[in-house]
């Protein structure tokens, strides 16, 4: 009988954890300095994202990090677009990025959209640490992970 109130005890506290979990974050949008670009960086014709992991010599672009979970915990429903850092970003400026993915879960993805046609994200059905290069033209930009879009979501403005 000890070994079925332990067991029972057990999976209890097992759904309560995964029950908190499951609440999400704050909900309460980051705040942050805008990130700069730097000097060399210009906007080009192209809005849309390559997959080439560095930027064409003689430019350079700003890094930003896609992160869905924590570093501690990667199954957790949080969302962000950070810098290299790791300070949460809300406004940026136009011009290019380098935009890599911090995406630990086979349970969330990071889906970035925005004016332009970008339109970037991992897959749901495993991890994802790849690096992308996105041009980021003026105006409102979502981030979401696909699965939980009411509690996993954000954006950033990008001023001209």
């Amino acid at each position: 009988m000890t070994r079925r109130r332990t067991t029972a005890a057990a999976l209890i506290a097992a759904m309560g954890l995964a029950l908190a979990a499951c609440s999400g974050g704050t909900g309460a949008a980051p705040s942050s300095e805008p990130v700069e670009p730097s000097a060399s960086t210009a906007p080009s014709a192209s809005s849309g994202a390559s997959e080439t992991a560095a930027p064409s010599e003689g430019t350079t672009a700003t890094a930003l990090i896609g992160m869905v979970g924590t570093a501690d915990d990667p199954d957790a429903y949080e969302i962000a677009l950070t810098d290299e850092s790791g300070a949460p970003v809300t406004t940026l400026p136009a011009g290019d990025y380098t935009l890599t993915f911090a995406d630990r879960s086979a349970a969330h993805n990071f889906h970035l959209t925005g004016p332009g046609g970008v339109d970037v994200a991992t897959d749901l059905a495993g991890v994802d640490e790849s690096t992308v290069e996105i041009t980021l033209e003026p105006g409102t930009y979502l981030f979401v992970c696909d699965p939980h879009v009411s509690s996993m979501s954000g954006q950033v403005e990008v001023t001209a």
